[in-house]
């Protein structure tokens, strides 16, 4: 590990890569909430059908095309589903739908830990922060679906990765390449807006060069990522869809995201969707803790007869007792596991000394942890509270890498005993051992 640590993690994201990959070989069905919607619209692609102009249909407008794309080509090129209705799904090949999925995910604990080591300049940190992402409960189920957020996320982290080696292949270019790649991630899903203002929210604060330069280079990726996100979103309206133009379908993408309504959470959380007690299926404005709130016993808890309730829930509710956990079939219920709680150790580090941390390369990882972790809280709260909406588990999946950098920062730092350190990590590691979709599948479903 000490003599080539990117050689451990590539093989280790190569061991997650076919691991998955068969899991998905080994299932029948596409399964996993969201999962057939998405389905449904890579089969129109692939039959070039379109639908009318407008969200809620087969053809899923209402979010951007990129990763679906990707999806499209897997399914043609190593076989995919060939038909799809409401609630089943015909001719599925498991490996070509998943496939860039897969990829994508398991290339991101390398691209991780490229960026950790450059902006720190610490190997040891960053081989933690990849394995810490490697291990995720939350990161580890996802891969193994059709969300979209996976290619979201696999993007931003190319961007934010191409930027911190700007200085060694000329900056402008690989300013532009920055943008670019996020414009990609916005493709993939329009959450991702959160995500660049993460990003540009680190710059601002960094500040390398000062202001001056630091408002032309932010400008330069910004105006690289709106051009290619307008132009993606305009080729795929021309060739696929009867949109007249790109404006018209960002106009029915915001339109949906920000018009669902309280009717959406209403519905979810009322009584008939719980058919438990309460206490064992928070409401929406629940906000206390495990202890307090609840007798379920602490192991993971098949959620069937309360999936939609509990996907409704208050964000804030992610950092006490209500984790972001899923099996690829199921969502559970389970204490939340150590990655997220070590978050109120670091969370509270990186607030009081953010002035200190600016001028030092590693104190850069925690800045960009802080605000990955704080960008996607305040967005769950905001789709919560503003808009109405349910914030299912797979939203907290951009705050995975924040989780990772902020928890390798603290277990790597001097100040951290050895012992201590070695402790959290094994917690960490044994913790989402249990989590995992296999260790769940065998455990808790026989």
């Amino acid at each position: 590990m000490r003599s080539n640590p990117l050689l451990v993690i590539s093989l280790l994201s190569i061991a997650a890569l076919v691991g998955h990959l068969a899991f998905a070989l080994a299932q029948s069905t596409y399964s996993f909430p969201d999962d057939l919607t998405y389905v449904s619209s890579v089969v129109n692609l692939l039959e070039g059908k379109a639908c009318a102009p407008q969200a809620n249909n087969v053809c899923n407008y209402e979010h951007p095309p990129l990763a679906k794309l990707l999806i499209a080509i897997g399914s043609e090129v190593f076989g995919g589903p060939q038909a799809a209705g409401q609630q089943t799904v015909v001719g599925i090949s498991q490996f070509g739908g998943r496939l860039f999925q897969v990829v994508m995910s398991s290339a991101s604990a390398p691209m991780l830990f490229l960026l950790v080591r450059r902006l720190s300049g610490n190997g040891r940190m960053a081989f933690v922060a990849a394995v810490f992402l490697l291990v995720d409960p939350l990161y580890t189920a996802l891969s193994t679906t059709l969300l979209l957020d996976n290619a979201m996320l696999f993007f931003a982290l190319a961007a934010m990765l191409l930027h911190a080696y700007r200085a060694e292949f000329g900056k402008g270019g690989l300013l532009l390449l920055t943008g670019a790649f996020l414009g990609l991630s916005l493709l993939s899903k329009e959450t991702a807006v959160f995500v660049i203002g993460a990003f540009v929210s680190y710059l601002l604060v960094i500040r390398d060069g000062g202001w001056r330069r630091t408002a032309v280079e932010g400008g330069a990726i910004l105006l690289s990522c709106v051009v290619v996100f307008i132009l993606g979103l305009e080729v795929f309206d021309l060739v696929f869809t009867r949109f007249p133009s790109f404006i018209s379908h960002l106009q029915v993408i915001i339109q949906f995201q920000l018009g669902a309504g309280r009717s959406q959470l209403e519905f979810l959380t009322q009584t008939a969707h719980c058919a438990i007690p309460k206490a064992y299926c928070p409401y929406s404005r629940s906000l206390l803790p495990y202890l307090l709130n609840s007798r379920l016993p602490p192991w993971p808890i098949s959620s069937e007869v309360c999936q939609q309730c509990w996907a409704a829930t208050n964000p804030l509710d992610w950092l006490t007792y209500v984790p972001p956990v899923v099996f690829p079939t199921d969502i559970i219920l389970a204490v939340n596991y150590p990655l997220v709680w070590l978050s109120f150790a670091w969370v509270p580090i990186a607030i009081v000394q953010i002035s200190r941390l600016r001028v030092a390369r590693e104190g850069r990882v925690l800045i960009l942890a802080l605000l990955i972790f704080l960008w996607n809280i305040a967005s769950n709260i905001w789709i919560f509270e503003g808009l109405g909406r349910a914030v299912f588990e797979w939203y907290f999946l951009p705050a995975v890498p924040g989780l990772a950098m902020g928890g390798a920062y603290l277990v790597t730092r001097p100040r951290s005993p050895k012992w201590l350190a070695y402790a959290i990590i094994a917690s960490v590691i044994s913790v989402a051992a249990l989590l995992s979709p296999l260790s769940f599948q065998i455990l808790f479903h026989g």
